[in-house]
């Protein structure tokens, strides 16, 4: 994976857990649960915790990087 994509799937899951939150009735949550928002770092820092542990590596672009793919 590279940097872009995993700012994707970070941007995408802080959404999605909003969502889920606004959704759900608050009988189930603190009153304060729909104002709740995911700090991308955190939610950032779970998801390379999760890929490092399943096997999975991430390409650090840098500013003179090939145009390449990382997988040629």
């Amino acid at each position: 994976m590279t940097d872009d994509q995993v700012n994707l799937v970070v941007r995408h899951l802080c959404e999605q857990l909003h969502v889920v939150l606004r959704l759900k009735g608050s009988e189930a949550h603190p009153p304060n649960a729909k104002d709740i928002v995911y700090d991308p770092a955190s939610v950032r820092t779970v998801l390379l915790t999760a890929l490092r542990s399943a096997g999975i590596t991430i390409h650090h672009e840098s500013a003179g990087a090939s145009e390449e793919p990382p997988w040629s």
